[in-house]
């Protein structure tokens, strides 16, 4: 056993588990934002092949539209 920061003991297969789960929650994270981005990046490929006239029929200026799409994706 050892002790973490806290003063707490842990054991060894404490120890272990952290050390494999650690990269692979990194690698989980990078697969969500992955998939956030490559979304708000369609939806923007969206907003950007839309007309004028679309757009001006939803009450929108295109910054506009792409605002709104970029604060749906934070």
């Amino acid at each position: 056993m050892t002790f973490q920061t806290d003063n707490t003991l842990i054991s060894n297969r404490e120890m272990l588990a952290d050390l494999v789960m650690t990269p692979l929650r990194a690698v989980g994270r990078f697969i969500v934002h992955l998939a956030e981005a490559t979304a708000q990046a369609r939806a923007l490929h969206e907003v950007n092949n839309m007309s004028d006239a679309t757009l001006e029929a939803a009450g929108l200026t295109r910054s506009q539209a792409f605002e709104l799409v970029l604060s749906r994706h934070d």
